[in-house]
């Protein structure tokens, strides 16, 4: 229930309704993400997906006032086109992303990896925060820009200038991040999320519809191609359902179409 996403399928869940997900059209160009950028993930158990996608053309600017107000309904203060679109999607899709100067990080290139004991790393928030190696960060060739799931540094964080974005989309593991976030006293809207689990089927969806919305707010072209790193991909989980068992808990019966059409409209499939 952190999605706006998320509400609808419980409402149309318990109100017989279908959910429509706002449709993604998506312009990609000849070039591929992968012919000016590349990802590494070192330690895949703590992130199990890492997406990323590139937006060249971008022009940095203030938000169209649809996206501004619908930001403040929600706590969120508008910074720039492209930043408001990565927290547009995070409130919508559930999945909190990022969105990186491409031309900011050293390599042109991402790597996901464990801090290095006593590295140091300027936050978004202007403070210099001291790291320790139980935390996962977002590297460049040469040092950490971010920490992974709860805030991005300074070094990296899109501003007038930017021409080339790389959008980044993952899964992180949500104990890792709780004890990252705690122990840096830093809790972010990122953070409360991923620590409760993100699924990481739900990332390139949520990258695809963040690209969408750049190029209609920030202009630009995306580039062909994700990149994504998805060593070991999740299976759905299977679960045995009791009919009787509904009975016994509920203390009504419940006809076994209705349980199928209640269980499609959650999104599983029966």
């Amino acid at each position: 229930l952190l999605s706006v996403l998320g509400i609808a399928r419980e409402i149309a869940a318990a109100w017989g309704l279908e959910v429509s997900p706002p449709p993604v059209a998506l312009r990609e160009s000849a070039t591929r993400a992968d012919a000016v950028t590349d990802v590494a993930v070192e330690e895949p158990a703590w992130c199990p997906r890492y997406t990323a996608h590139v937006i060249t053309g971008v022009r940095v600017g203030p938000s169209p006032g649809w996206m501004v107000q619908r930001l403040e309904a929600c706590g969120i203060r508008s910074v720039n086109n492209v930043v408001d679109v990565t927290n547009y999607v995070m409130l919508e899709q559930g999945e909190p992303l990022h969105a990186f100067d491409l031309d900011r990080l050293a390599g042109r290139r991402i790597i996901v990896r464990p801090a290095r004991a006593g590295e140091g790393l300027a936050t978004l928030d202007g403070v210099l925060r001291t790291l320790d190696e139980e935390m996962l960060v977002i590297a460049d060739a040469e040092q950490a820009v971010a920490v992974a799931g709860v805030m991005g540094g300074s070094g990296t964080e899109i501003g007038p200038s930017t021409t080339r974005v790389l959008l980044e989309a993952a899964a992180f593991d949500g104990a890792r991040v709780r004890r990252t976030s705690r122990r840096l006293g830093l809790r972010t809207e990122s953070s409360a999320r991923f620590e409760r689990g993100i699924d990481p089927r739900i990332v390139l969806d949520a990258a695809r519809r963040a690209a969408a919305l750049l190029a209609e707010v920030a202009g630009g072209e995306m580039l062909t191609g994700a990149i994504d790193r998805y060593p070991r991909p999740v299976a759905p989980t299977l679960i045995t359902l009791r009919l009787g068992r509904i009975t016994r808990l509920l203390g009504i019966d419940v006809p076994q179409d209705e349980v199928e059409a209640i269980l499609r409209r959650l999104w599983c499939r029966v």
